[in-house]
């Protein structure tokens, strides 16, 4: 049995593919977003940013809540294909996306090289990775944060949600940030950390990896997507599932 552990609102697509392909899971989301209003200073930041980066698919949905499309002018880029796809979508024109999904793939796009004192916007959460701001900003850049949403933890009861995901057969967890493998942790009772580590683990980049290494879980049981997008997801799951059970 899988566990599916993205927030409410962006598993949609991966559950109706999961269902289609007859695989049993289990949905449980461990935090949830909200949107966060937009100041003045937020508003003339994006109008005269010269470069956009949208680092997730809340950072798009909660901005077009807020204004125009046609009030940004500077080209976009995504860090990933489904957040790329919905910011094409709104914003009605090309999304620069690199292959590779991650902050890293992003960092070396041949937009992103000659940025010396270009003002950069990055659209995000409330939290993140520090990477693609220090890199920008070590090569001269800029960058500002402009947060349109917040990542909210969902109060629930750890240790009623471990039994019953034992009760459930759960053997394979999918954790599709760094935050949400943290949160599992941090809701489940320490003394069901063991159980924890041995189930296998579906993860979606390199540091979600070493944070998985460091909270206990053995090198056997990760298994990386590669990316956090719908598809990879889903052809992480079904080779896992083609591998292992």
């Amino acid at each position: 049995m899988f566990l599916i552990t993205r927030p409410a609102g962006k598993a949609d697509h991966l559950l109706e593919a999961l269902d289609s392909n007859d695989i049993s899971y289990l949905y449980q989301p461990v935090i949830t977003t909200q949107m966060v209003q937009l100041k003045a200073r937020d508003i003339k930041l994006l109008t005269q940013a010269e470069l956009l980066i949208f680092v997730s698919l809340s950072a798009v949905h909660t901005l077009e809540q807020q204004m125009s499309a046609a009030d940004i002018t500077a080209p976009l880029l995504a860090v990933g294909e489904t957040t790329a796809a919905a910011l094409a979508r709104w914003a009605g024109r090309p999304v620069i996306v690199p292959q590779d999904q991650r902050s890293e793939g992003l960092l070396g796009l041949a937009e992103l090289q000659q940025v010396a004192d270009k003002q950069i916007v990055v659209v995000r959460g409330n939290a993140g990775r520090e990477l693609i701001k220090q890199t920008l900003t070590g090569r001269g850049a800029v960058v500002r944060y402009v947060q349109s949403y917040s990542r909210i933890p969902l109060p629930l009861d750890g240790a009623q949600l471990c039994r019953q995901w034992q009760q459930q057969n759960v053997s394979c967890i999918v954790a599709t940030s760094n935050e949400i493998l943290q949160r599992i942790f941090s809701l489940v009772p320490s003394e069901q950390h063991p159980w924890l580590c041995q189930q296998q683990w579906i993860l979606v980049s390199p540091r979600a990896r070493e944070s998985a290494l460091s909270l206990g879980i053995e090198p056997q049981h990760i298994h990386l997507a590669s990316s956090a997008n719908d598809d990879a997801l889903l052809y992480a799951i079904k080779q896992f599932k083609k591998d292992k059970l």
